[in-house]
C-alpha cells in the first residue's frame, strides 16, 4: 500500500508540474508596441466575431470626417478581419510553447491473461512515465520559445506590409478621382468644341471631314471619361476592401485632390544604413537563424536516446501474492541513430544564415532604388508644376488675347485649353508616383521591404485597374 501511495503521489505531482495555461493573446502586446512605434497606428484584437465598442466607435468616427490617408489605415487596422484571423498565428505558437513545456502523460498497462488448464487469471499491471521526456523539456521550449518570437516579428511585418498596402491604395484611389475630374472637363470642352463646330458646319464654313473629326475627339473623350469612371470605382472598392467596410459605411468622402509634395526634399544621410538597422525582415531571417540552431542543438542532445521510459510493473499469478518492481524500456539505436535529423537541422541552419545574408543585400539594393525613384518622381511632378503647367497657362492666356483680337478661331483656343487640361492629368500621374513611392519609402522607414501589392502600385496599376490603350 505504500508503494502504492508513493507512485500515486508521484502521477499527481507529474501531473501538477506539467500544467500550464494557453493565452491565446499572449505576446500580441509586443506586436501592439512594435505597429505603435514604427507606423504611428494603433491595432486591436477583438476577441469576439464583431469589433470592440470603443473600436466601433473610433472606425464610425473617422468614416464619418473627410478621410484621409492616415485615417484609412487606421480604419484597416481596425476594422479588416483577415487581420484579425492573423492575429490567430500568436495563438498558435504560444500553444506550441505551451505544449513543448508539457510531460508526457504516464502510460498504464493492464493485461489479463486465462490459463488453459482453468485457473485463476493472470492480472499484469504497469506504470511508466519517460524520463528523458523530462530532460528534454528545456531544449523543446527554446526551440517553441525562438518560434514564438519569430511569430511575433511575422505578424508586426505583415501588420506593417498591410498598413502599406492601404496607404498606396488610398493614393491610387485619391488620383483616380482627380482624374475624373480632369476628364470630365475635357469631355466638356470638346463638347462645347463639336457644338461650335456644328453650328459653323450648318453654316458651310467646314467640310464634312473636319466636322468628323471634331466628333472623333468628342467621343474619345468621352470613352477616356467612362474609363476614369470605372478606374475611380474599382480602386475605392479595393479601399473599401481593405477597410473592411460595407454597407452605409462605404459612404465616406476624401479629398478628391492629392496633397503637394513637400518642398525640402526629405534625403537620408545614409540610406542603406538606416533601412539594415531598422529592418524588421532582417530581425526576422535573425530569429529563424536562432530557431535553427535551436532544433539542431535539440536534434543532435536526442539523437541516439530519444525516449526512455521508467515506471513500475505489477503481477499477480493465479492465487499467488503480488509482485511488484521496476520496469525501464529504451529503444536500441541500431538503425535510427538520428543522422538524418542531424543532417536535416544542420542544413536548415545553413539555409537561414544564407538567407539572412542574401535578405542583406536586398534590403541595400532595394533602398537605393526606392529612394531613386522618389527622386525622380519628384523631379518630374516638379517639372510639370514648375515648367510645364506655367506654360500651358501662358499659352491659354495668349491664345484668350487672339482670339479676343479675332487673330484667331475658336477652335485653336479650345485646343490650347485641352492640352492644358491633359498636362494636368499628367501632373496628377507624377504625383501619384511620387506618393507611392513615398510609400515604399515609408515602409522602409518602418522596417519592410516594399511586397508585390507596393510594386505593383508604385507602377500605377491597381489590382482590377483597367488599363487604356489610348493614354488615358
Amino acid at each position: 500500500m505504500r508503494r502504492c501511495r508513493l507512485i500515486g503521489l508521484s502521477l499527481l505531482l507529474l501531473g501538477t508540474v506539467g500544467c500550464a495555461s494557453v493565452t491565446l493573446d499572449a505576446g500580441f502586446s509586443d506586436v501592439k508596441q512594435a505597429v505603435e512605434r514604427r507606423a504611428g497606428a494603433t491595432v486591436v484584437w477583438s476577441p469576439g466575431a464583431d469589433l470592440g465598442p470603443e473600436s466601433a466607435e473610433h472606425v464610425q468616427g473617422l468614416l464619418q470626417q473627410t478621410l484621409t490617408v492616415d485615417a484609412a489605415v487606421q480604419v484597416a487596422l481596425l476594422n479588416n478581419r483577415n487581420l484579425q484571423a492573423m492575429y490567430a498565428e500568436l495563438g498558435v505558437a504560444r500553444s506550441d510553447l505551451v505544449q513543448a513545456g508539457l510531460f508526457k502523460n504516464p502510460v498504464i498497462d493492464a493485461a489479463i491473461l486465462f490459463p488453459v488448464s482453468g485457473a485463476r487469471p493472470d492480472l499484469q499491471l504497469g506504470v511508466a512515465v519517460s524520463l528523458l521526456d523530462a530532460l528534454y523539456v528545456p531544449l523543446r521550449k527554446r526551440v517553441a520559445a525562438s518560434r514564438f518570437e519569430g511569430a511575433k516579428l511575422w505578424v508586426t511585418g505583415a501588420v506593417l506590409d498591410f498598413a502599406a498596402q492601404v496607404r498606396a491604395a488610398f493614393y491610387v484611389h485619391q488620383a483616380d478621382e482627380q482624374l475624373v475630374e480632369l476628364r470630365r472637363t475635357i469631355a466638356q470642352a470638346l463638347k462645347a468644341s463639336f457644338e461650335v463646330s456644328r453650328r459653323l458646319y450648318a453654316a458651310g464654313n467646314i467640310s464634312d471631314l473636319d466636322l468628323a473629326r471634331e466628333r472623333a475627339q468628342m467621343e474619345m473623350s468621352r470613352l477616356g471619361l467612362r474609363r476614369a469612371e470605372v478606374n475611380a470605382r474599382l480602386s475605392r472598392e479595393q479601399l473599401n476592401e481593405l477597410m473592411g467596410l460595407w454597407g452605409e459605411q462605404t459612404r465616406w468622402d476624401l479629398d478628391a485632390r492629392m496633397p503637394e509634395i513637400p518642398a525640402a526634399a526629405a534625403t537620408p544621410q545614409d540610406v542603406e544604413r538606416s533601412a539594415v538597422d531598422r529592418s524588421l525582415d532582417l530581425l526576422h531571417a535573425r530569429q529563424r537563424i536562432v530557431s535553427a540552431g535551436q532544433q539542431l542543438g535539440y536534434s543532435r542532445a536526442s539523437a541516439l536516446t530519444p525516449d526512455l521510459d521508467s515506471g513500475v510493473e505489477a503481477e499477480k499469478d493465479g492465487g499467488e501474492a503480488w509482485k511488484l518492481g521496476p520496469a525501464i524500456s529504451i529503444p536500441l539505436p541500431i538503425f535510427d541513430q538520428g543522422q538524418a535529423r542531424i543532417a536535416r537541422g544542420a542544413t536548415e541552419l545553413r539555409r537561414a544564415q544564407q538567407e539572412y545574408y542574401a535578405l542583406a543585400v536586398r534590403i541595400r539594393s532595394t533602398a537605393r532604388a526606392v529612394q531613386d525613384r522618389l527622386d525622380g518622381a519628384r523631379d518630374r511632378a516638379m517639372f510639370y508644376k514648375d515648367i510645364l503647367l506655367p506654360l500651358r497657362e501662358r499659352i491659354v492666356n495668349e491664345a484668350q488675347l487672339q482670339y479676343n483680337a479675332m487673330q484667331i478661331g475658336i477652335f485653336p483656343l479650345l485646343r490650347a485649353r485641352e492640352d492644358q487640361i491633359e498636362t494636368a492629368a499628367a501632373y496628377v500621374e507624377a504625383l501619384r508616383e511620387y506618393w507611392l513611392a513615398a510609400t515604399d519609402q515609408a515602409a522602409i522607414a518602418s522596417g519592410r521591404l516594399p511586397g508585390q501589392a507596393g510594386s505593383r502600385a508604385a507602377r500605377g496599376e491597381a489590382p482590377g485597374r483597367m488599363r487604356d490603350p489610348e493614354g488615358h
